[in-house]
């Protein structure tokens, strides 16, 4: 995040979501040579191309994704996602699918 904010000052731009998540992939793709990490991210935002989200794994393999899940909860999540996930999924439809 700081190193992502340095370059916004640095340069004047901000980043896309797909050019943050792929900035994060390469850290940590360079971190797991001398210490490695055990960690699985899910990074998301909304830019200029709409929003968008990302599943990185912890050997640094990013995916962009439709919908996603980690955790002990995931298995529960993606199941439920699978099932009654569509394109167009309202706010009021997410809501009866979790309660």
């Amino acid at each position: 995040s700081k190193n992502i904010r340095l370059h916004a000052l640095r340069t004047g731009l901000t980043m896309t979501t797909k050019a943050a998540a792929n900035f994060t992939r390469n850290e940590l793709a360079h971190a797991l040579r001398s210490n490695p990490f055990q960690a699985d991210l899910l990074i998301a935002g909304c830019d200029k191309d709409g929003p968008s989200l990302y599943f990185m794994d912890y050997l640094a393999s990013c995916e962009k994704v439709n919908k996603a899940a980690h955790g002990y909860g995931a298995y529960f999540a993606l199941g439920l996602m699978d099932r009654y996930y569509k394109a167009d999924l309202t706010l009021e439809e997410g809501k009866d699918i979790i309660a």
